[in-house]
């Protein structure tokens, strides 16, 4: 079976869905993601490895890569990534790897071969999804024993040894910039069952980023509260001053402080059909 097709950086996909905005459009938002978020694939790409029983795997297929940490893993564990997002500003930061190929794409239309992957990845995109059209999509692209492999990493608002983040997060922060409708972020197993999927294996892990103050704040500022709000009108200068003020206690001047982050993670396979 032939590799990945190649990058495609005009190509645009047919039609996007209606019902969520894509908030990561922009090219100040996309410098700003590669630079702020965390990398955490690696462990999940060692917990794959070790599930599946395979060291590598031929053709493997990024959904919602955004700047490309994801695919970035996934070619250390695969000989060919075929990687694609729906915004075109945050596919023009990603990072490139001679056997990755990036493309504009969305889930819910995977417009490659019938049985092309043996490993199909979605990290942190899950709930932008249409679950039900995506585990459709994953069912046609995989090859009868692939692999479906979805998680997502997230910010539990606990600062390590500071006890007034949690409470900042949920009552100030979650108030001020309330966040945007979105999907689930965990797989919906009903719909995982309707589309042909059964789950395998979860798990789930903890990690630590640490973050000044600023860095903190750029964070924020990539999160869907924040831009929401500036779609709405708002300024990020404003939002960044609004920040600032309210984190030095928490965060002061000087301090780097361990921001402890969750991932869960879902293994899936083809149900078995008689």
């Amino acid at each position: 079976m032939s590799a990945p097709s190649p990058v495609r950086p005009g190509a645009k996909p047919r039609s996007l869905p209606a019902a969520l905005p894509n908030y990561f459009t922009s090219a100040e938002v996309a410098a700003r993601y590669t630079k702020v978020r965390p990398f955490f694939h690696d462990e999940v790409m060692e917990r794959l490895r070790k599930f599946v029983g395979v060291e590598r795997f031929r053709r493997a297929l990024d959904v919602g890569c955004g700047t490309g940490q994801s695919s970035i893993a996934l070619a250390a564990v695969a000989d060919h990534v075929a990687a694609i997002d729906a915004s075109e500003g945050m596919l023009k930061h990603a990072s490139l790897r001679p056997n990755i190929a990036y493309r504009l794409g969305i889930a819910e239309q995977l417009d490659f071969e019938a049985g092309e992957f043996d490993l199909v990845s979605a990290g942190s995109a899950l709930h932008w999804f249409d679950q039900g059209r995506f585990f459709a999509q994953c069912r046609k692209v995989l090859a009868p024993a692939g692999v479906l492999a979805v998680y997502n990493d997230h910010f539990t608002t606990h600062m390590q040894d500071v006890a007034a983040c949690k409470p900042w997060m949920r009552t100030r922060f979650a108030k001020r910039f309330p966040p945007p409708r979105r999907g689930m972020r965990d797989i919906d197993e009903l719909k995982a069952a309707e589309g042909g999927f059964t789950v395998a294996h979860r798990s789930s892990f903890s990690h630590l980023v640490p973050f000044s103050r600023e860095g903190f704040i750029d964070y924020l500022l990539t999160r869907s509260n924040t831009l929401d709000a500036l779609q709405r009108g708002e300024t990020q200068p404003s939002i960044a001053d609004w920040l600032g003020l309210e984190l030095t206690p928490i965060v002061p001047d000087g301090v780097t402080g361990s921001f402890i982050f969750k991932c869960n993670l879902w293994l899936l396979r083809k149900a078995c059909t008689v």
